[in-house]
């Protein structure tokens, strides 16, 4: 005689063993992802242009994370703790044509590249260029305004007489201003009188507003000279627009004439 009782919790112990297994497994399966997806590795390299030169302050950014660094004077890098496999970092710096590198990152381990730099001719939107005459008339009225001591001004001797890396070293002797280091590698300028770090000035290269311009994306060689406003106090009124960040300061750039005379103090 088949005892039924007996055959159905037999069933229903095997469908548990079962489901548990399936449980087991999930959980490894999972754990196992986990720990795979926990696993960072490095990168570490040299960026230099055609001609073999180490290029510097190049913007090296992880575009899976948005984990950015700058290359130092010897044009080389580092970015540690960043996800294991394949990865997309891109090179970028003013002046050169930006590089996109798809690599495979070794978990645990340095994983070591060189990059080269194309120089290209960039065309800035809404950036006028000026004829010399030009350039040189807008010049002498930055000669003015430095000579009358409204705000605060940076000329090209005081660039060559210290030779910075970054133009954000040249700030760093100027009163008032206060210079903030972001996650991305970027320094910020704000003005203290402003009493707010989210308060950006507004940048003008060559008497055009530059958005969304920092101040270290201009190199320092490429600088003529450097406008420095706190607040509408002094400002020329061709800056003083409607609607713009002028209470949070001004900072007006002009570039090098090609083929000028060594700068005088």
């Amino acid at each position: 005689m088949i005892q039924t009782g007996v055959v159905m919790r037999i069933c229903s112990s095997a469908g548990r063993i079962e489901r548990l297994a399936w449980s087991v497994a999930t959980l490894l399966l999972m754990a196992g992802r986990a720990a795979a997806q926990g696993k960072t590795g490095a990168v570490s390299g040299l960026v230099k242009d055609e001609l073999g030169h180490p290029v510097p302050n190049v913007e090296v950014t992880v575009l899976k994370t948005s984990a950015t660094v700058r290359t130092d004077t010897a044009g080389e890098f580092i970015l540690s703790k960043i996800p294991a496999g394949n990865l997309d970092i891109s090179f970028r710096r003013l002046a050169f044509e930006p590089v996109l590198l798809m690599m495979q990152v070794t978990a645990n381990d340095t994983t070591e590249v060189e990059i080269t730099l194309t120089v290209v001719a960039q065309k800035l939107t809404g950036v006028v260029v000026l004829a010399d005459p030009e350039h040189r008339r807008i010049l002498e009225a930055f000669e003015s305004r430095r000579r009358q001591g409204i705000g605060h001004f940076i000329t090209r001797y005081q660039i060559e007489q210290r030779h910075p890396m970054l133009l954000s070293d040249m700030l760093r002797m100027i009163p008032g201003t206060r210079l903030y280091s972001g996650e991305n590698g970027r320094v910020s300028l704000r003005f203290a009188r402003s009493g707010a770090a989210n308060c950006p000035p507004q940048f003008f290269v060559d008497g055009i507003q530059a958005m969304g311009f920092t101040i270290d994306e201009m190199p320092p060689g490429d600088v003529e000279g450097v406008e420095l406003y706190a607040g509408a106090a002094g400002l020329p009124p061709e800056y003083n627009r409607l609607h713009s960040t002028v209470n949070c300061g001004t900072v007006v750039i002009w570039t090098r004439i090609p083929g000028n005379e060594k700068a005088k103090p």
